[in-house]
């Protein structure tokens, strides 16, 4: 009775990973559709917040009411920058590149992410980087040239594309240096405490950032914006984020990270099949490199 009852416990696990790793391999094509539609990254990002804020407020008031806890000062504030610099800061940039770049080639990106954290280890707390490291460093970053590459020489446009690049590889660092200093933090603080506190600080610098840059009058949109950036924040952003908590509470942060590697490749049908971006096997093979050298660090630093 107690295998069965955790078959489906981990079985449960394993849906709320793959549910959530698809919807966050869709983030990029819905920001991409939203831009069809004639708005840009700074107020596409604050109409994300504003409808994405509400959530995190309720969620962050559920768990006080559940499990009050009181946090010392410097938690407060680190919490308030990690969540500014992760989905403040890195949203933004990923936001601005989406502009110039296929979401195929953001996402590709993206996912290198791990190999930057193992970086940032390496030379920030010393840790020892092995052989086996370093073999699956030039995998993943040979895949992501690869795929680069191939976005060159289809786009009419080489500077867009390395300028959008450039852009989603700063949001890559930024992300990965969150990684890095929010991994003390969460475990003190609780998954879900951090993940709701971090957002509402994001959401509320974000919204002050993009009202200062571009002005109130940035929020009128078209119906379909307004219904596009409403699945980016509910179905993209909310949904997404506590089911991979969920699923790393049940199955584990490698096994979540491994069984999420095949985001990138996602994303590229997605945006071949809604995006009409083209699809080629040279940018399946570049994905491919890029997912197995994560999954080479994953299982070697799990």
């Amino acid at each position: 009775m107690n295998d069965t009852v955790s078959s489906k416990r981990w079985f449960y696990g394993i849906v709320c990973v793959v549910l959530g790793t698809i919807l966050f391999a869709a983030k990029g094509i819905v920001i991409k559709l939203a831009y069809a539609e004639g708005i840009t990254a700074s107020p596409l990002l604050m109409l994300r917040m504003v409808f994405a804020l509400p959530f995190y407020l309720a969620i962050a008031i559920w768990v006080n009411l559940k499990q009050p806890a009181s946090l010392t000062r410097a938690q407060h504030l680190k919490i308030i920058g990690l969540g500014v610099l992760s989905y403040g800061v890195s949203s933004l940039f990923d936001f601005m590149g989406l502009q110039y770049i296929s979401a195929g080639l953001e996402r590709v990106i993206l996912y290198v992410y791990p190999t930057l954290v193992l970086l940032m280890l390496t030379f920030w707390k010393k840790q020892l980087i092995t052989a086996r490291d370093k073999m699956a460093l030039g995998i993943a970053y040979a895949g992501m040239l690869l795929v680069f590459a191939q976005d060159i020489r289809l786009s009419s446009d080489w500077h867009t594309t390395l300028l959008g690049s450039i852009y989603v590889l700063i949001a890559t660092v930024t992300f990965a240096l969150f990684v890095v200093l929010a991994g003390d933090t969460i475990p003190k603080v609780g998954a879900t405490r951090f993940t709701a506190y971090a957002m509402l600080s994001a959401c509320t610098g974000v919204i002050v950032f993009c009202l200062l840059k571009d002005g109130a009058g940035a929020v009128k949109q078209t119906q379909q914006v307004y219904l596009l950036t409403m699945v980016l924040a509910f179905f993209c952003t909310v949904i997404p984020s506590f089911l991979m908590n969920r699923g790393i509470a049940i199955v584990g942060s490698g096994k979540t990270a491994m069984m999420g590697s095949f985001g990138p490749v996602i994303t590229l049908f997605l945006g071949a099949w809604l995006l009409q971006e083209e699809l080629t096997l040279i940018q399946l093979v570049g994905a491919g490199l890029v997912i197995g050298g994560v999954t080479l660090t994953g299982r070697q630093n799990s």
